[in-house]
């Protein structure tokens, strides 16, 4: 999607990451957030959202398109569904308003996207994962616009500090050396979870494992 970026836009502080590309469905029940998606509903329906902990909050974040208004509860809380565009960075927060504006920098790769030969094995990678917890994927899935990192990135288990440590990366080798890197080491502990849960089940202590009973 082609949209141009205003150089300022509110705020939605949260304890998640986006990526471009990736679709997020958002509870929004704080009056200042409500606020914040009905404005941006009448002009170019454009946020940015950005991880907030511990109130302390991070230069990189998303800019959020809202796709569609799911429902809306006699309260004013809404459900929405928004899909990332593009990196920013927020070199400047005003909060004079009901919501915290943002003033916004462009945050792209240092060093232009290009075929990564670690790509193929990120992606075998990745598949292994997959089938190892029971689900497929379509082939199609990699074959998208956006660069692979992002595709596999959120959906391959990182934590939020991860995510985040992605995020900020401003080249697609280092993004796909990171996650290689990563799925080396996690591959084999989901391995040995699923073959632990699967020993148990068969002999009969599912509830006490499940429950996490000794």
């Amino acid at each position: 999607m082609s949209l141009s970026i205003p150089n300022s836009l509110g705020l939605f502080f949260l304890e998640t990451t986006l990526y471009p590309g990736e679709k997020k469905f958002l509870h929004v029940f704080e009056k200042s957030y409500r606020k914040l998606v009905d404005n941006c509903l009448t002009s170019h329906g454009l946020f940015v959202i950005i991880w907030e902990e511990d109130n302390k909050v991070k230069e990189i974040g998303c800019v959020a398109h809202v796709k569609r208004v799911l429902a809306r509860y006699e309260g004013g809380e809404l459900d929405i569904e928004v899909e990332g565009l593009r990196r920013v960075k927020v070199y400047m927060i005003d909060a004079s308003e009901s919501y915290q504006q943002g003033y916004l920098d462009p945050y792209n790769d240092a060093v232009e996207a290009g075929v990564s030969p670690e790509k193929e094995r990120l992606i075998a990678q990745h598949i292994k994962l997959l089938e190892i917890i029971g689900r497929t994927v379509n082939p199609q899935y990699y074959q998208s616009s956006h660069p692979l990192s992002w595709l596999i990135g959120r959906n391959c288990g990182l934590s939020l500090a991860q995510r985040q440590d992605l995020l900020e990366m401003q080249s697609e080798a280092e993004r796909v050396t990171f996650l290689i890197d990563y799925l080396t080491v996690f591959i084999p502990k989901v391995e040995q979870n699923t073959k632990m849960q699967t020993h148990i089940m068969s002999n009969g202590h599912a509830k006490d494992f499940l429950n996490g009973d000794s």
